[in-house]
């Protein structure tokens, strides 16, 4: 199975902001999974740079800060794969997922 996804993914229009360095940028999630999210950003980051997103779906009475790293990018932004999340991240993720439509899968 090299090269399928673990997760199912979802397009979104989700707010966002990036978090590298002491530098915060806004940008737009246009697809997430319990894996990772498409970040739409002007910033350039390196495959494997280490880099914070911050984020708040409807069920989560607070923001997300959600370790993450790139695994690629393009030019409008960046593929960034997920740590460990919490219990109550992947709860509200799960139920942020139930209101999206799933994204087509790549042939």
């Amino acid at each position: 199975m090299t090269g399928r996804r673990v997760h199912e993914r979802y397009d979104c229009e989700l707010p966002v902001t990036l978090v590298h360095g002491e530098e915060e940028t806004p940008g737009k999630a246009t697809n997430i999974s319990l894996g990772g999210m498409y970040v739409v950003t002007p910033l350039e980051l390196a495959y494997g740079t280490p880099v914070k997103v911050r984020f708040r779906v409807p069920a989560l009475k607070e923001d997300a800060l959600v370790e993450c790293t790139v695994r690629w990018a393009k030019d409008d932004g960046i593929g960034a794969q997920f740590g460990s999340l919490r219990a109550i991240e992947v709860w509200a993720l799960n139920q942020y997922f139930k209101g999206l439509e799933p994204s087509p899968v790549p042939e």
